[in-house]
C-alpha cells in the first residue's frame, strides 16, 4: 500500500533539501511530520523517510506534530524523539492519551496553541484567521464557565505546569507580549488547586456536552 502522495518518502526527501538550503545549514535540529493521519504513520512510508534523514546527519530528532490516538502511537515508535502537540486550558486531551506515553519513553514534547488561541477574547478582537481558528476554543471555554484576570498568565503557566512538558510555542509579532510571556513562565508551576479546578472545569464540561472534546490540531 503506498503512502498519500503528499507523505512520500521522495516529497519528504525534497522538503529536507529544501529546508536545508533554506536554512543554509547542513544538519537541522529538529525534524517533526506534521499532522498526517494515524493510517499514514501506520504505512510506515514517511516515518521511514525522517529515520533515513536522521541517519545520514540531516537532522539530530526526529518526531510527529498532532493530537489524539495518532500522536499516542507516534509517541510509541521506537524511533521518534520529539511529540509536538496541543494542550491548553481549552485542549486538554493530550495530556491523559499522549504525555503519558511521551513521560513513559523520555520525549520532548512541544505544546502547540498553548494559549488556546486567546479564546477568552471577544470575537471582535481577533481579525482575520484567527477568529475562526480560536471559535472552537472560545465555544469550549464558555461552557468549561472560568473567568480568571489575568487568562495569558493563568493560561500559559497551566501548560507549562505538568511535568513532561518541556516547551511552549507561542507566537507573537509584539515584542511587549513576549516580555509578559516570560515573566510568566517565571511565576512557575500555578497552585496546585487552581490547576485541579481548570482540569475538573474541562473534564465536567466536556462531559455535559455528550462527546470526547478532541485534541485540535
Amino acid at each position: 500500500e503506498l503512502a498519500a502522495p503528499e507523505w512520500a518518502a521522495a516529497v519528504i526527501e525534497q522538503s529536507v533539501q529544501r529546508s536545508l538550503r533554506r536554512l543554509r545549514t547542513d544538519r537541522l535540529d529538529v525534524l517533526l511530520l506534521h499532522s498526517c493521519d494515524l493510517d499514514v504513520l501506520k504505512n510506515g512510508e514517511a516515518l521511514g523517510a525522517i529515520v533515513r534523514a536522521k541517519q545520514a546527519g540531516k537532522t539530530r530528532f526526529i518526531g510527529y506534530s498532532g493530537d489524539n490516538e495518532a500522536a499516542a502511537y507516534a509517541a510509541r515508535q521506537a524511533e521518534i524523539d520529539v511529540i509536538e502537540m496541543s494542550v491548553s486550558v481549552c485542549d486538554q486531551r493530550n495530556l491523559d492519551v499522549v504525555l503519558p506515553v511521551a513521560q513513559s519513553r523520555g520525549l520532548g514534547v512541544l505544546a502547540k496553541r498553548p494559549i488556546a488561541n486567546a479564546a477568552w477574547k471577544p470575537a471582535r478582537e481577533q481579525h482575520g484567521i484567527y477568529a475562526d481558528y480560536a471559535q472552537p476554543y472560545r465555544e469550549r471555554l464558555k461552557k468549561m464557565g472560568l473567568s480568571f484576570p489575568n487568562w495569558p498568565d493563568i493560561a500559559l503557566r497551566f501548560t507549562l505546569s505538568h511535568p513532561g512538558i518541556h516547551t511552549a510555542v507561542v507566537g507573537t509579532t509584539n515584542p511587549r507580549n513576549l516580555e509578559q510571556n516570560l515573566q510568566a513562565v517565571e511565576q512557575g508551576p500555578l497552585p496546585a488547586n487552581v490547576l485541579q479546578g481548570i482540569r475538573a472545569a474541562y473534564r465536567d464540561a466536556a462531559r455535559h456536552a455528550g462527546a470526547a472534546w478532541l485534541g485540535l490540531t
